[in-house]
């Protein structure tokens, strides 16, 4: 055991508690949570995350928030620094906290169709209580106002109805020895070492780009907690953890895989049309080929627009080499992943390429509801008393094969059908009514295999074996996707 996995542990119990009994910490007192709502927390955590990170928050790197490492002890590049430095480092982390992202934001991306956030956070957040026996124990004044800070975050992004993936983004000891964990030396120690009650927090992140040790799966196997979702970033070993991970069942492990195309002599030499042709073959089939081996638990925690300016030069139209890239992520994520997260929300220069704020609309899209657009209060109602087939007329084109569909299943209710029948409309059903239960949120279906693991009340799944031998597997499937077009058809009728 580590103390990453008790910090991270105590971080759950915390959520818990607070939401139980309006927890304080020994400095300052902290927000109460609303009250659990186990529905609620269902929606927010299976349903498919159109997500942006709020990087450099909690954990500041230098080359996005440059203005804070003013007065910062050398090197300048990562927290500690600030902790460390002159200038009144308590006043300049608690302006920052205040003022870098408000209430406003977490309500303009709601508006954009934006449903969840990754939110960074450092062990220093967790308070002084934490930061005895580590580099920051000499400064652990500086963080006594850090956890409220953080419960305001989740909080404000509640209101607003979007989920929060918690992100240890800096680990005990220092996950991969860079300033974005918070430590300036260079070296990873964490590997030598010895929110599950609130309703928007929709899993925990328990190291951010880890260095690609043995370790790595001896860490994750001491940290799962049952019943919550628990997100571990793969080291950038994609295959390993797709074996690792489809060999937790029925855990809640999501695999969290970072996509960039700037880092590597390889990626400066190719040009951004052949990225943006990677992207839709070779990506998107990797992408695809993981659910085959995975319950649909794969993210793209991180990816961006940025291109080299070797991958532009030769471009006829650089601006629109970079929107076609860009494009053809959000498109290939989003259609083969039930989440992804740009990075980041903002910077000081907002450039297009790391900043979403600049990128939306230009070279994002404008919008990313799962609908095409806002499902209003009144098309809620709408769809939650929908009955399927029965307040579309047959005759409108593209409906006659769900009217048939509906009508072999029913055929099929007899006390003689087969097992292999019976499973399937019962997974045919179920699959109906998950789509319209999300589709009553606003939202789809995103963790499909998980959902059908431990989602689904009263049925246990196993994932061995492919989706064709399974016929409520393939009942389900079929049910969600038939409805999901219903509904669509339905919204459009109804605008």
């Amino acid at each position: 055991m580590t103390i990453t996995f008790f910090i991270s542990l105590f971080f759950l119990r915390v959520l818990c508690k607070q939401a139980q009994d309006n927890y304080r910490t020994p400095h300052t007192s902290v927000q109460p949570f609303p009250p659990y709502n186990a529905e609620i927390a269902s929606i927010y955590r299976y349903r498919q995350q159109q997500s942006v990170n709020l990087g450099s928050w909690f954990v500041s790197e230098q080359w996005m928030v440059p203005s804070i490492f003013q007065c910062a002890a050398a090197p300048q590049n990562s927290e500690i620094d600030i902790a460390t430095g002159g200038c009144d480092p308590q006043g300049i982390l608690e302006r920052h906290w205040d003022t870098f992202i408000t209430r406003q934001d977490f309500f303009n991306l709601s508006s954009l169709g934006i449903n969840t956030v990754r939110l960074p956070i450092g062990y220093w957040s967790l308070g002084p209580a934490f930061l005895q026996n580590t580099p920051f124990n000499d400064v652990a004044s500086v963080y006594k106002n850090a956890w409220p800070q953080v419960v305001r975050a989740i909080n404000m992004a509640a209101e607003a109805g979007i989920g929060v993936l918690v992100d240890v983004h800096g680990a005990v000891g220092s996950q991969n020895g860079q300033p974005h964990s918070g430590i300036s030396d260079g070296k990873t120690n964490l590997f030598s070492q010895n929110s599950c009650c609130v309703s928007n927090v929709v899993g925990v992140q328990l190291l951010n780009e880890p260095e690609n040790c043995e370790e790595l799966t001896d860490f994750c196997n001491a940290c799962t907690v049952p019943d919550f979702p628990l997100y571990m970033h793969d080291g950038f070993d994609f295959d390993r953890f797709i074996t690792y991970i489809s060999a937790q069942s029925p855990d809640f492990i999501v695999q969290d895989h970072h996509s960039y195309f700037v880092y590597t002599p390889k990626d400066n030499a190719e040009p951004a049309r052949n990225h943006t042709d990677d992207v839709q073959t070779t990506v998107a089939a990797q992408l695809a080929s993981s659910n085959v081996s995975l319950p649909h638990n794969l993210i793209i925690g991180e990816w961006s627009c940025a291109l080299t300016p070797d991958s532009l030069k030769d471009e006829m139209d650089p601006q629109q080499a970079r929107r076609a890239f860009c494009m053809a992520q959000e498109d290939v994520y989003s259609q083969t992943t039930p989440g992804n997260s740009f990075w980041s929300y903002k910077k000081e220069d907002c450039d297009p390429d790391w900043c979403f704020l600049n990128a939306v609309g230009n070279s994002l899209p404008s919008e990313f509801f799962p609908y095409g657009s806002p499902v209003s209060p009144a098309q809620k109602i709408l769809i939650s008393s929908h009955k399927p087939q029965s307040l579309i007329s047959p005759s409108i084109s593209g409906l006659s094969r769900y009217h048939h569909r509906s009508q072999t299943i029913a055929q099929h209710r007899s006390s003689n059908m087969s097992s292999e029948t019976r499973s399937y409309q019962e997974g045919y059903k179920e699959g109906s009514v998950t789509a319209q239960k999300f589709a009553a949120h606003g939202d789809k279906l995103g963790f499909m295999g998980q959902y059908m693991l431990t989602g689904v009340e009263g049925r246990s799944m196993s994932l061995n074996g492919e989706v064709e031998g399974d016929p409520y597997r393939q009942g389900f499937m079929q049910g969600l996707r038939d409805m999901e077009r219903e509904i669509s058809i339905l919204l459009r009728l109804n605008i």
